[in-house]
């Protein structure tokens, strides 16, 4: 005699709570990933929009180094920049104890094209600027110096 079997016949398939877990973590993956995708693009848009702005500001501080007519300077004006629209600059020109020597205080406003609010940027910069001396000061912070060089070799024993 053979005996039959009654199991029953199983194939391999997955529950219901199996299924709805693995659709919760693909959902939950698929949130991740798209959020992480739009904060790319964000940053690689305001690395961009930075860019502009560095290539822009680097753009005007050359055209106000270029000017060699002191009182030029000191008017201060506008610069049209090709990311940033018009540049307003305003200097201020402060003579060092050094001959030749200048502190330049800078400020620049850029219009913003997006509408929002103008971009302001201030610096200093120290110029080496011989056109920017008077004559007269200028021979005579050179005599000081030569002066002071000539005591202070008086003093050394060679």
């Amino acid at each position: 005699m053979t005996r039959a079997t009654t199991e029953p016949h199983r194939t391999a398939a997955f529950s219901l709570i199996e299924t709805v877990i693995a659709v919760a973590i693909a959902g939950i993956a698929f949130f991740v990933l798209t959020e992480t995708f739009f904060n790319v693009l964000l940053t690689l848009e305001d690395l961009d929009s930075k860019a502009d702005y560095q290539k822009d500001l680097r753009f005007v501080r050359s055209q106000v180094i270029r000017i060699a007519d002191r009182d030029e300077v000191e008017e201060g004006g506008t610069i049209t920049t090709l990311g940033l629209g018009e540049a307003d600059w305003d200097a201020e020109i402060e003579e060092t104890a050094t001959v030749d020597l200048f502190r330049l205080f800078l400020e620049i406003e850029f219009e913003n094209p997006d509408g929002e609010e103008r971009i302001d940027h201030s610096e200093t910069l120290t110029l080496l600027r011989p056109t920017w001396s008077d004559a007269i000061e200028r021979s005579s912070l050179l005599e000081d110096v030569r002066r002071d060089i000539e005591d202070e070799q008086r003093r050394r024993d060679w």
